[in-house]
């Protein structure tokens, strides 16, 4: 009986045992299918995140090629503006010459032209650098305008101590120029001397009607030697001004004589010396002064012995026709 007994229980045991394998085995199945179906879902989302990768691309690449081809078309509009805006400033440019011209009795439209604003460098005749920047020429840094180196239409004063708003003035100068004319003012009056600025600075447009009245008095061989073409007057740098009485009474003043002798000192240079027309291409003004600053002016005095700048940098002063 008790060997019976104790069969069952070891019989029982062994189905509850096969019980309990059975349902882990079932569990780990269950673990497997979900480990599986949890695998392949990640595959999917990877497989399907490989696929839109390649339409990013393709999105941006065709994104920056209608960027870039925006871009060109921007650029070949800002081109044709461009273009059409010099058409338009030569046209005007050229309008006005003609009309200038006209008034003057001048046929020869070029005259009026001013710079051909191209840069380019070069060198004179006595090693000094010339470097025509935006129409401008500097010869070793001094701002040059004579019969062969002209200005732009438009330009103006490039740091006035007054703003420039009309075609004439005696204030709208070099805020340099401006220091060292009051100290040379003060220093004529203090000796019981009057000086002052009869003519400063002078427009493009000014010149025009100035230089063409002249050719209609006297003709335009005389009035080249005493009156500049626009675009080729000193007055539209605003580096220089006439005093007093504008004529060759001047020189002979006490005011005259006390010009020529200590002008140099303040940085001012007699810019037309008496016997150098074949240098400045003008005749001698004793009342017209160009500011140069002290070093280059004292080398212009050259002891009592005026030079041109002409004479000094190697560089020339005629006109191409």
């Amino acid at each position: 009986m008790t060997n019976n007994q104790l069969t069952r229980k070891q019989r029982a045991a062994v189905v509850r045992r096969q019980k309990i394998t059975l349902a882990a085995g079932i569990a780990v199945l269950i673990l497997v299918i979900i480990f599986v179906l949890a695998f392949k879902g990640c595959n999917s989302k990877k497989k399907n995140n490989d696929k839109t990768v390649p339409a990013n691309t393709e999105t941006t690449t065709d994104d920056n090629k209608t960027t870039t081809e925006n871009n060109s078309e921007n650029i070949k509009s800002e081109e044709a503006h461009d273009a059409s805006t010099s058409s338009d400033n030569n046209a005007d440019n050229n309008s006005d010459g003609g009309s200038d011209n006209n008034s003057g009795n001048d046929n020869n439209s070029s005259d009026y032209s001013g710079s051909q604003y191209a840069d380019s460098q070069s060198v004179s005749s006595k090693g000094f650098s010339i470097q025509t920047i935006n129409g401008i020429t500097y010869v070793d840094g001094v701002l040059i305008a004579n019969k062969t180196y002209s200005l732009p239409s438009d330009f103006i004063p490039q740091d006035p101590e007054v703003p420039v708003t009309s075609q004439r003035s005696t204030t709208s100068l070099d805020r340099t120029l401006m220091s060292a004319w009051r100290t040379m003012q003060a220093d004529a009056s203090s000796q019981g001397l009057n000086i002052y600025i009869a003519s400063a600075y002078r427009s493009y447009s000014y010149q025009v009607n100035l230089y063409n009245s002249y050719v209609a008095r006297d003709g335009k061989a005389a009035a080249d030697t005493y009156s500049s073409r626009p675009g080729n007057s000193e007055h539209q740098t605003g580096l220089c001004f006439d005093l007093n009485s504008i004529d060759d009474s001047f020189g002979d003043t006490a005011e005259g004589r006390w010009v020529n002798d200590n002008c140099y000192k303040y940085g001012f240079c007699i810019r037309f010396p008496k016997g150098k027309d074949a240098y400045t291409g003008y005749q001698y003004e004793s009342w017209h002064l160009r500011y140069v600053g002290k070093d280059l002016a004292e080398k212009l005095y050259n002891n009592g012995n005026w030079i041109s700048l002409e004479e000094y940098f190697g560089i020339t002063s005629k006109y191409p026709d």
